[in-house]
Order: structure tokens, then sequence, then C-alpha cells
């Protein structure tokens, strides 16, 4: 007898799978029970038990959300788009974040002036040249002039510096393509120089504010010239004894005679009547037109501070002592804070005419 296995072909009843110990049963054969084979296989056995009842599809991993969070994001789905806002409204909102400015990453300091003066309907900022770290305060007689109108008016107002090439982006829908200086005030947007001075003496008015505007007429026109020579005598570059060199010197001190001269010629209501002295009356006032600071000094005081610095340090030039008006002028601004505090530092005006950039403070 052959052994198992050694030609299972030679017994087609026997089935194959008989010497394999199984518990599961025995496979049919093909032609077992008359029954086809291919057409009748299963691979799942008849006594298994049915598979569990299929889980509920889920679109998310999370539990189902409340009632009121749906009606929350129903809501928000058929919600209409924000209407488009007004210029206004836009500077409204640059005003809410402006303490959040920065620059590259370093927020600008916001200086609030006059904290004790009289408090405005709206919140007033002006925004100055920034200085060559990008926060202090820059070389700019525009950015100083509206500085020092608002705080003589005694109004309270903020102050930022901004560097144009790296403009917040707060501030980005704001003065497009403007320089610094620009003013928001009263959800306007001023970058006219003329035109923030107009707005500033019509909207802050006596009696609760001060008048800058010049009581002589003459005075707004005092000094108009000299900086004007100032700026091309410091463009010269040659030798120190050039004749050149001299006759711009001369044009400067010509415009600032014309200027000390006016200075020194009392203005009409410091006329002495009862004079009869033979010396020629000397005015004493401390400012253009007169002993309060006005728009003029706004104007003049900034150009004459660069005239005194840049001259000394990039022309080694000195505004002539002869100028005893001029003299008189300066020692009582640099009295005033409304004047010194709003200058910027000798280091910034030399860095402006191409000198050394300051050094950092610490």
């Amino acid at each position: 007898m052959d052994e198992p296995g050694d030609n299972v072909y030679e017994h087609p009843e026997e089935n194959i799978y008989s010497e394999v110990p199984s518990e599961d049963p025995p496979v049919a054969s093909y032609s077992e029970g008359g029954k086809d084979y291919i057409d009748h296989y299963t691979d799942v056995a008849d006594d298994l038990p049915p598979p569990p009842a299929a889980e509920p599809e889920h679109r998310y991993d999370f539990d189902q959300q409340s009632s009121a969070s749906s009606v929350s994001e129903k809501e928000e789905v058929h919600s209409e788009p924000p209407p488009l806002k007004p210029l206004g409204s836009m500077a409204e909102l640059v005003v809410e974040g402006i303490e959040n400015l920065n620059t590259e990453e370093e927020e600008n300091e916001v200086r609030t002036i006059n904290e004790g003066g009289s408090q405005t309907e709206k919140v007033i900022y002006l925004f100055i040249k920034a200085g060559s770290d990008r926060e202090c305060v820059g070389c700019c007689p525009f950015s100083q002039r509206l500085f020092m109108m608002l705080w003589l008016k005694g109004v309270v107002f903020n102050v930022t510096t901004v560097d144009k090439a790296t403009k917040p982006k707060q501030l980005k829908d704001i003065a497009l393509g403007a320089n610094p200086p620009f003013l928001l005030f009263n959800g306007e947007e001023l970058t006219d120089i003329q035109k923030s001075e107009d707005y500033i003496e019509a909207e802050l008015y006596p009696p609760r504010y001060p008048k800058l505007a010049c009581k002589h007429q003459q005075s707004n026109r005092a000094g108009n010239d000299v900086f004007a020579k100032f700026s091309a005598f410091i463009k010269f570059t040659g030798n120190q004894n050039d004749p050149k060199r001299k006759m711009l010197e001369t044009k400067l001190n010509d415009a600032l005679r014309k200027f000390d001269k006016y200075l020194n010629e009392p203005l009409d209501d410091e006329i002495d009547e009862n004079d009869d002295g033979d010396e020629p009356q000397v005015s004493k006032r401390r400012f253009i037109d007169g002993d309060e600071m006005t728009i003029a000094d706004c104007n003049m005081l900034p150009k004459l501070n660069m005239i005194r610095v840049a001259g000394r340090e990039m022309l080694k030039y000195e505004i002539p002592e002869e100028f005893t008006g001029i003299a008189r002028y300066l020692a009582a601004a640099d009295a005033t804070e409304e004047f010194m505090q709003t200058c910027p530092d000798p280091g910034e005006i030399v860095w402006y005419y191409g000198g050394r950039k300051p050094r950092p403070k610490k």
C-alpha cells in the first residue's frame, strides 16, 4: 500500500485534507452533494456570529457641537460682509491701535504731551520724522514746526516718530506716499504743512486756546530768506579759502543781519512816545512778534537751530556775535520747553547733513 501522500490523484474519492487534523468542518469537494464548488464558494463560515452594527459615519473626530455653537455658525455663514469704512473711521482705527506701532518688531514710543492741559473731543496724533535709529526725533524743521504749535496751544496730544522706509502696518492706508509730518485731528488726515497750521489755528481757538497768529503782519516775513542762504552755503564742499565759500558765507550773514535788525527794532506797541533820547530805541522783546511765541517762531527757530549746530560742526561757522538780536532771541528760546523739548539731538542734525551717524543711546 502506498504511503499517504505518494499519489493523491489515484484516489479521487479521498479528501486530501483528511489527514490534517482540523476543528473546522471539512470543505466539500468539487462534486460533493451535487454542488458546484466555485458557484457555492463562501469565505465566511455559517456558524460565525454576525458582525457588529456599523457605526454611524462621523465627519469630525470631536463630539457633536452644541446647539449654541451651531446657531453661531449659521449666523456667521449667513451674515452680510461688513460695509466699507470711510477714511475718517479708518483713521479712528489707526488711533485705537497706535500704541502698538512698531518698526521691524521694535515699538516706537508714543509720547503724550501736555497731559495736564486742555482735553479735546478727539485725540490728536502728530507723526513726525524719525531719526537715525528709527525711533528718536529726526532732523526736520517742518516736523518741529507742528510739534511746537501743538505744544504752545496747551492741548493734550500724542506724538510718535515714523520712518518712511519702514512705515508701520497700522499706517499703511494713512498718508499714502506722504513724508512726515502728518496729522490725525478729529478724524481728518492732514499732510500739507500750511493746511495743518491753518487747521490747528482754526480748531484750537481762543479763549480756550491761545492764538498763535502774529499781531504784526511783517513778523511773518522776518528772516524768510535766511535758511535758503544757509542751504546753499552748506552744500559747498571746497576749500575754506575758496572765494566761492566766502561769497556764500557773506550772503548768509547779510540775511542774518537783516533778521537781526528786525529783532532789534521796536514794534509799534513797544515804541515809547515819551522817549526824547538821541539814541534809537532798541527792542527788548523775547521773540519775533512780542514776548510770546507765535507761528513765526515755530517756523524760524527750528531753522536757526540747524544753522548754529550744522554750521559749527560741518562748516566751522558761528553766527556772528554782533547779531545781538539773534543772540537774545535764541537765549529766550533755549529757556522754553516748547522749543527745547521738540528739538532733535545735535547729532541728528549733523547726520542729516552728511556727518557721522550718532551712536545709539542706551
